[in-house]
This record gives C-alpha cells, sequence and structure tokens, in this order.
C-alpha cells in the first residue's frame, strides 16, 4: 500500500527545492559575472600586449583578433598575416609614417584552425646587424691599422721630398705645378692614413647631457650648409642624450655632408631634422631623424655602406659610416638607414635619454 506524503512535507520539500533553486541561480549569476569579469580581463590584456593576434577558424574565417583595425602599412612580401600564404618567420614590414620595420610571424595550429602571431623586433633585429658589422668592422681595422702605420713611414719621407722639389723647381713653372700634384697627392694619403688609424682605434666615450636642438644647430654651422637647402629642425627643446657629445658632433657633421653631397644638382634641396622619444629596454630614449631629399642609395650599394673605404661618393674615403658606427656601437646606441634611389634618404640614431 502506498503511502500518500502528507500536505505538510509535501510543502517542506517544495520550500527546500525553492531553497536550492535560488541559490542555484544565485551561484550561476556569481560564475556569470566572475566569467564576464574573466573575459573583460583578458580582453584587457590581448589588447595591450606588444604583440597582434588572430585566431582562426578550419576555413580559415577570422574568429578574434585583436587588432581589428588590422596593421596600417605594407608588408614588402608575401599576403598579411590574417590571409592564406602568408609565410611565418622574419617579415620586413613598411609602416603607415614609411619607417622599416621588422616584424616576427608565429604560425601555431589548433584542433580548429590555427593561431597566428606577430612581434615587433625591429630593435632586436637591428642590434643583431650592427653586432655582426661591428665584428666584422674590427677585424677590417686591425688590418687597417697594421697597413697604415707601414704606410705611414714612406708616406713621410714623400712629403719631404715633395717640399724639397717644390722650393727647388721654383724657376720651372711646369715642373713645379707637377711636384704640387705630387704634394697634394700625398696630402690625400696622409689624411687617409690618420682617419684609417682614428677607425681602428678603441673608442671610450665621456658622456654628458646635452640638447639636440641646439647640438644639431652647432653642427649645422660646422658642416656650412648652402642657403640653397632649406633646413627644417622640429627637434622638441626637452629632447636630450646622455653621451659623448664631441664623439656625436663627428657623426653628426658627417651625416650632413653626407646628405650635402646627395643632394648636389637637387632642384629644391632639403633637410628635415625630427627626434621621437621611445622607450627600449625599460629605458627612455630619443630617436633623431634625418631626412633628404637627395638622389638615395641602391639597394646593393645600402648593404655596404658601412664597409670601410666603401663609398658610392667620387673622392670620399668611404670611412665616415664605418666610424660614425663604430661611435653609436660605444654608446650601445642604434644607427641605421633607410633609402630609396631618387627619392631620398633617412637615417635615424637612437642613443639614451638625458636623466634615463
Amino acid at each position: 500500500m502506498d503511502v500518500v506524503p502528507e500536505p505538510q512535507q509535501l510543502m517542506e520539500a517544495f520550500a527546500a527545492f525553492t531553497q536550492a533553486s535560488e541559490q542555484l541561480q544565485q551561484r550561476y549569476q556569481s560564475l556569470q559575472g566572475q566569467l564576464g569579469r574573466i573575459q573583460n580581463e583578458l580582453q584587457t590584456v590581448l589588447e595591450t600586449v606588444p604583440f597582434a593576434i588572430w585566431v582562426l577558424g578550419e576555413e580559415g574565417e577570422l574568429r578574434f583578433t585583436n587588432r581589428p583595425e588590422g596593421l596600417p602599412g605594407q608588408f614588402s612580401h608575401g599576403p598579411p598575416p590574417w590571409e592564406p600564404g602568408a609565410p611565418a618567420g622574419l617579415r620586413p614590414f613598411t609602416d603607415a609614417s614609411g619607417r622599416e620595420r621588422f616584424l616576427e610571424q608565429e604560425n601555431r595550429p589548433t584542433e580548429s584552425g590555427k593561431i597566428i602571431t606577430l612581434r615587433d623586433i625591429t630593435e632586436a633585429h637591428l642590434r643583431a646587424q650592427q653586432a655582426s658589422r661591428e665584428e666584422r668592422l674590427q677585424a677590417m681595422g686591425l688590418m687597417a691599422a697594421e697597413l697604415a702605420h707601414e704606410i705611414r713611414n714612406p708616406l713621410g719621407s714623400l712629403s719631404l721630398f715633395a717640399g724639397m722639389l717644390v722650393e727647388d723647381l721654383q724657376s720651372q713653372p711646369a715642373q713645379v705645378e707637377l711636384a704640387h700634384h705630387i704634394q697634394t697627392s700625398v696630402h690625400r694619403l696622409n689624411t687617409l692614413v690618420s682617419n684609417t688609424l682614428t677607425f681602428s682605434r678603441d673608442i671610450t666615450p665621456k658622456p654628458a647631457m646635452f640638447a639636440l636642438a641646439a647640438f644639431w644647430e652647432g653642427a649645422r654651422q660646422a658642416s656650412s650648409l648652402p642657403e640653397a637647402v632649406r633646413w627644417q629642425n622640429r627637434v622638441p627643446p626637452e629632447a636630450a642624450w646622455f653621451a659623448d657629445p664631441d664623439l656625436l658632433r663627428q657623426v653628426a657633421v658627417n651625416l650632413l655632408q653626407n646628405a650635402l653631397r646627395s643632394m648636389d644638382g637637387t632642384p629644391e634641396p632639403r633637410l628635415t631634422l625630427s627626434a621621437a622619444a621611445e622607450t627600449l629596454e625599460g629605458r627612455l630614449h630619443w630617436r633623431v631623424t634625418l631626412e633628404d631629399n637627395g638622389c638615395g642609395i641602391a639597394a646593393e650599394s645600402l648593404s655596404r655602406i658601412f664597409d670601410p673605404f666603401y663609398t658610392t661618393f667620387g673622392g670620399g674615403t668611404g670611412l665616415g659610416l664605418a666610424v660614425s658606427h663604430r661611435i653609436l656601437m660605444a654608446h650601445r646606441g642604434l644607427m641605421n638607414i633607410e633609402s630609396r634611389l631618387d627619392q631620398g634618404t633617412q637615417v635615424h640614431l637612437l642613443l639614451p635619454a638625458a636623466g634615463a
């Protein structure tokens, strides 16, 4: 015989069930709130990480990205990361401002598609290139120093005898002109030997704080830029380097003179100087960019312009940029050059800020 629950028991059971349901509903709402907060926090993290992320489905459809606006700029090779056929590895990229960047793409497969990440490794890539150049330059510098010492002694004798010839041939104009040519050539060789020894010696900076706008104005005056060259100094007054001003002055003057040579024959020569603050390895730096509208540098020459004795200008020694490179390395700074033939050149110098 079945036992029929009493009404009181039914009411108690229903009340317990209602209470449990309410507790479950409250717990569910609490979990929903926690999940929402976690999702918001995760979204914030993904939006602020210093690399781009794309989550693609099996058919290549986009499921999520922290860069919904895409990447303003253009990849040098291959399609954008979120399109089929985008290669992994190092990818040169020109951003919206025209500056060349180096990005590293990584593709990771998942059960239902793949995750693509893209990191900006420009500074690391440039440092690696710079370190490789420095090793090569050091080896060449040692060899050049040995040759320079061997050449200097006979060169001194040549200079002495050329001077004696000039004195002895004063009454013979044609012959004395030839002797003057010898003197000029000896002087040029001596300058080359001196520059070679400067290039090969160790560089020890004596850093001090100096304002960039005034520093570059002084370098411009030392370079004797013609009035025909339009000069624009856009460096903000607060920009300052903590570096050796004497060593950096050599770099600045050399870059200005190179720019002047490249604009020879340009109808409206123009030099623009700008600076932007950047954080590198947790330390504030100032990036100075010197831009000209000269003849530019061919791609095959761009990879060799820091090599000693290599020059794209007739009559140059080819040591200016090599010495400048060594000075920047001594400061643990960065120097890179972007150029397009018949369009102009941009030289970027990155050094620690004063007080950083």
